[in-house]
């Protein structure tokens, strides 16, 4: 009963969250709005109207002006509709440009003494995936990233956001011994972080997971990956619920879904517990299940981001983390000790994703989007047996004692 109860109450939220959002009726030509929003290469990004997120997604084109967050008043000159996403263009009436807060200026000064040295094509890398800004990477390397399969790793994402605390982690647990003095900081920690980089919708879907996560051990409550993915979710969409039409919640939540409900079953294939192939079964059981997402919308089915995955995606993880490491060791000056590392790690990684995007039909076409719905009808199934399976389980156990 009180699962019922707080099922109902969530959707009436949601179904007001929904109802007092922006729709597109109430958007004008010729008309001036309040508006805030980032702007990245005069494309507008997290649009907000009126202090609304629109129901519907809404891409601005605003020109003359330096990338950054701006708020203030807007005219829209142009809207324009193109397969149910709608274009508009901004003239600037009288606006001001939001500067970054001590936490964001002091981790830029961080990262400009720490990439100290390095090549430019380096540190815009490096910039990607410590601060979240990946405007400044080459088209042509993302084209080569984009087509092995490994966007992901090198836009602020889940692995970022595991790290990090895998960072802190093992850090904390030699300082402090106090289990809930451990997790209280490892949730300042982590915020600290968060607060400190550009906005990345698919760095705050990861970042509220695991805050919910964190705040579940910290107050002892029987909370798993399952519940934190169902709320994170829920919490998403009740900030901006447009999200869900977006590519990366997509693939963010599918991959979760995939690894909550899918791999555990698919491991025990590796009944000798061997640990390469236990590698292998999870990334792969995370690819196959996205595949009917990447063909929906790109019909193409990629056997290469399989394979690159394989190999790439420890030494990315394994770059990534040495750079997180020294920008916490420039805290102390002491960066310059693994610069010898990072300029070899990323002279191979630089190699394999070369190597790689030169391999030839390793992607098919596949313009039937029909897999989309094979998808869902699977999700459904497997949450139904999850739950059944749950059921049986509890009822074996409560015989077992009554016996």
């Amino acid at each position: 009963m009180k699962k019922l109860f707080l099922l109902t109450f969530l959707a009436i939220i949601l179904m007001l969250r929904i109802a007092t959002g922006l729709r597109l009726t109430e958007i004008f030509q010729k008309e001036v709005y309040r508006m805030s929003f980032n702007l990245v290469d005069s494309k507008v990004k997290d649009l907000k109207i009126n202090n609304k997120y629109p129901l519907k997604n809404i891409y601005g084109k605003l020109d003359y002006k330096e990338d950054g967050k701006y708020k203030g008043y807007f005219l829209v000159k142009s809207i324009k509709e193109y397969k149910d996403i709608y274009f508009i263009e901004l003239e600037d009436i009288k606006s001001e440009k939001i500067e970054n807060n001590f936490l964001e200026n002091y981790l830029q000064v961080l990262f400009n003494r720490a990439e100290e040295g390095y090549l430019y094509e380096t540190k815009n890398l490096n910039r990607a995936i410590l601060l979240g800004d990946n405007s400044r990477i080459k088209k042509s390397l993302q084209e080569k990233i984009r087509y092995i399969g490994l966007s992901h790793v090198f836009a602020m994402s889940g692995l970022h956001i595991g790290l990090v605390i895998a960072i802190f982690y093992f850090i904390l647990r030699r300082i402090i011994k106090n289990k809930i003095v451990l997790e209280v900081s490892l949730i300042l920690l982590l915020s600290l972080y968060y607060f400190s980089i550009k906005e990345s919708p698919s760095f705050t879907r990861a970042y509220i997971m695991a805050l919910v996560y964190l705040l579940g051990k910290l107050v002892y409550e029987k909370i798993d990956l399952a519940k934190s993915l169902i709320i994170s979710a829920y919490l998403s969409i009740l900030i901006k619920p447009t999200v869900v039409f977006s590519l990366s919640f997509q693939l963010s939540y599918g991959a979760m879904i995939a690894i909550i409900y899918i791999f555990p079953y698919i491991r025990k294939i590796n009944y000798k517990k061997i640990k390469i192939l236990d590698y292998f079964l999870f990334t792969t059981t995370i690819q196959i299940f996205l595949i009917p997402i990447t063909v929906y919308y790109f019909n193409t089915i990629q056997f290469l981001s399989l394979i690159s995955n394989l190999i790439l995606l420890p030494l990315a993880s394994f770059y990534i983390t040495i750079n997180y490491i020294a920008l916490f060791l420039e805290n102390f000056y002491l960066s310059f000790i693994l610069k010898p590392i990072i300029k070899i790690s990323y002279n191979f990684l630089i190699y394999l994703i070369d190597y790689f995007s030169n391999f030839s039909y390793l992607s098919i076409e596949y313009e039937s989007q029909k897999l989309i719905y094979i998808y869902s009808i699977v999700v459904v199934l497997i949450l139904i047996y999850k739950k059944a399976y749950s059921k049986n389980k509890g009822c074996h156990k409560l015989i077992k004692s009554k016996k």
